[in-house]
């Protein structure tokens, strides 16, 4: 609870681009005020249908979700298509004794608030029957086996047996609550030996327009030929000419109704577990009655150019974004570009939050190779705000703990009555989410989704420029370094001495070159083993990486072969380097307690190179320096 007492309410939903959710958020918005209610949304994009990689990604906002903040919960639950989604903020909400209202379905485990669609569907066909006096009518179902479609196939069923019209099977289709099915139900009903329907019942108002075009692409006209009815009174059922005779389900009195649900059991009183709101039947011209005022063509075309041009736009926009979002080497670049974009976020007041380390640099190549590793499903401990902005100013980057959904997140509720979260994600690999102050007169939830998917799409391709990036330097670490010391191997020492060399040679600088030779490491490895050679070989590399400076460049040529090579000052360099790698080497074997002595016979030269003399003719000089110590080294072990 609120300091102000206010009750905070989560409204869970699905799907975009609806009039069905948008009437319902509408609603919420309007309506919260007078019940002292403040909302906290909670929305996926997809309805979570097929419940893939996508709709998983999608999911993951409703596990934000912190039941210890909230007083009530209110599911839309019929834009949920997958339900186990419900039931988990059920289970979770009951968990907390939270209350939970489940508006159009009537789910176990919380309240329910239902549209009374059977008897709207019920007064439909009874004007057909009793006014129009139509006994041959047909049906189109919308997906067999949904308990939307077979409640109002039950009604078709129920009214028809009432009038003593008999139900004949092949005057039933299926079009799936779309287009492309319902044609081919339309065919049927032509190619039917049947007689021709007087009348078409849709189970919903998407399937009359279809019908409706598709009956005058085959030559009937409607309602002349054939009466045509639909369901859910959405706004082109409304706008189409002549009207589809439908019905409309009256939102702004279900969220009332589901509001005062809440309020009862606020109360400690014990509200009905089920409440029904009514639905309005709304006669057009596609039955047969007299057509009701629409708005003429003019203007309806007018609107409808006015929304394709204002859809281009945003599309050039969208265009403009992803090449200004991919066009960049660094997360902060993106952010950066993203200011430019505000109006996209649709609220004046915003904040884009992303998981704790997405943007950390610092991977390296096991981590990348290991998928788990970066993979995220869900929602980390503590959150990065990394682009903000509240009433036309820019905030500061900050981080905060996930559970409070938002910093200072009571304050805004004070001010404002909702905050909506949204997803960012690509497939089911979280990346953050965003969350906006929602208001119905700006919120465009079909632009909004095109605008954050662009946000999540380049913010991953970021990522994955860094990760390859890592990759690439890994390897190339890997293709110029001796894996065993980390010192240069042969292929990298030529590759970072050969340029200073020839600067060396063009200025007449003096250049050290020493060769460095592991003594005895075939009798270590023969006598205690490979990994006391390992050592042995470690060991030179420690004392030769001790020694050296920045402009020295130390290598393992392979085996027991090192060199040394770098500019000097002068010729005592050289002889310096050389007593401080036996001083190392001597340090060590006092107090490495080690059954034999690690060793090295050394060799080197200095000089000034020029253009005659090549860099191997320099190692070749050190070798032969080596070599002369070698052989006092062998002398001295008496063989």
């Amino acid at each position: 609870m609120l300091k102000s007492g206010a009750k905070v309410i989560a409204v869970c939903s699905a799907g975009i681009n609806s009039d069905y959710n948008d009437s319902l958020w509408g609603a919420f918005h309007s309506l919260a005020n007078l019940f002292d209610f403040k909302i906290l949304f909670f929305n996926s994009f997809s309805d979570l249908y097929s419940y893939e990689k996508h709709d998983i990604g999608e999911s993951n906002i409703f596990q934000l979700m912190n039941y210890e903040i909230l007083d009530g919960v209110i599911i839309l639950s019929e834009t949920i298509k997958y339900k186990k989604v419900c039931y988990d903020i059920i289970e979770k909400a009951n968990a907390y004794n939270i209350p939970v209202v489940s508006m159009d379905a009537t789910l176990d485990g919380c309240y329910s608030v239902n549209f009374e669609y059977a008897h709207a569907m019920e007064e439909i066909i009874e004007h057909l029957i009793k006014v129009h006096h139509y006994t041959k009518i047909n049906f189109i179902a919308g997906i067999k086996g949904n308990p939307y479609s077979e409640e109002r196939l039950e009604t078709y069923r129920r009214v028809l047996e009432r009038h003593n019209i008999p139900v004949e099977e092949e005057r039933i289709g299926y079009g799936d609550f779309w287009s492309q099915p319902t044609k081919k139900v339309i065919d049927q009903f032509i190619a039917s030996d049947l007689p021709f329907p007087e009348a078409i019942v849709c189970a919903n108002d998407g399937m009359a327009i279809a019908a409706f075009k598709y009956l005058q692409q085959s030559g009937y006209e409607v309602p002349k030929d054939v009466a045509l009815t639909g369901m859910d009174g959405i706004r082109e059922a409304m706008e189409h000419a002549p009207m589809i005779t439908t019905s409309h389900h009256d939102y702004y009195n279900a969220v009332i109704t589901a509001f005062k649900v809440l309020e009862s059991l606020f109360k400690g009183e014990r509200p009905p577990k089920q409440s029904w709101v009514s639905s309005k039947v709304l006669l057009g011209g596609t039955c047969g009655c007299q057509e009701r005022e629409h708005k003429s063509y003019n203007t309806l075309a007018r609107e409808l150019y006015e929304q394709i041009d204002d859809y281009n736009h945003f599309n050039e926009i969208q265009v403009a974004l992803a090449a200004d979002l991919t066009d960049n080497d660094s997360f902060w670049g993106v952010f950066d570009n993203l200011t430019k974009y505000a109006d996209n976020f649709c609220s004046d007041r915003f904040w884009l939050c992303i998981v704790d380390d997405f943007l950390s640099e610092k991977e390296v190549l096991a981590d990348i190779i290991e998928e788990s590793s970066f993979k995220r499903i869900g929602y980390s401990t503590r959150m990065d705000i990394m682009l903000s902005r509240e009433n036309g100013e820019w905030q500061g980057i900050t981080d905060f703990d996930t559970s409070v959904l938002l910093p200072k997140l009571e304050e805004v509720l004070e001010e404002e009555n909702n905050v909506m979260f949204l997803p960012l994600h690509v497939l089911e690999q979280t990346i953050g989410y965003v969350a906006l102050v929602f208001d119905p007169d700006i919120m465009r939830m079909n632009y909004a989704y095109q605008f954050f998917m662009n946000i999540s799409n380049a913010l991953e391709t970021t990522k994955t420029h860094q990760r390859q990036q890592a990759i690439i330097n890994n390897l190339e670490i890997k293709y110029i370094h001796d894996p065993m010391t980390g010192l240069f191997n042969r292929r990298g020492f030529y590759q970072r001495l050969e340029p200073v060399y020839n600067i060396c040679a063009k200025e007449s600088c003096k250049v050290l070159v020493m060769s460095v030779d592991l003594n005895g490491l075939k009798q270590i490895n023969d006598t205690y083993g490979h990994a006391d050679g390992d050592i042995a070989i470690t060991t030179i590399g420690k004392a030769l990486s001790y020694v050296a400076s920045d402009k020295h460049t130390c290598a393992r040529f392979g085996g027991d072969e090192f060199v040394v090579a770098g500019p000097v000052e002068n010729d005592e360099e050289g002889e310096e380097f050389y007593k401080e790698v036996l001083a190392y080497l001597d340090r060590f074997n006092e107090k490495s307690n080690r059954p034999y002595q690690v060793s090295a016979s050394i060799g080197y030269v200095t000089g000034t190179p020029d253009n005659g003399i090549t860099l191997d003719e320099f190692i070749k000089a050190a070798d032969e320096k080596m070599y002369q110590e070698k052989v006092r080294y062998h002398s001295r072990q008496g063989r």
